[in-house]
């Protein structure tokens, strides 16, 4: 079972939106962070926020099997004309 960390916010003058301490940590996010908001005009109440990865390095580890081998595979396909 997922557990659900939920706490409560609230929209500052400016539109500024402070993320409760529970919610930073349980997500473990800093300063600096980027977001994507997102909602729908079927349903505005709910808000969604997505963390933007800063890099993408590892993110399909597994995908290939072992890296050295799918790299050697890969660069022996180059030399059979």
């Amino acid at each position: 079972m997922t557990e659900i960390v939920s706490a409560q916010a609230r929209l500052r003058e400016r539109n500024q939106l402070t993320i409760p301490d529970q919610i930073v940590q349980a997500a473990g996010i800093g300063p600096g962070v980027t977001f994507i908001v997102e909602t729908t005009l079927v349903d505005p109440d709910t808000v969604i926020l997505r963390r933007v990865r800063t890099s993408y390095a590892g993110a399909l580890r597994g995908v290939y099997g072992p890296v050295a081998e799918y790299l050697d595979d890969e660069r022996g396909s180059w030399d059979q004309r």
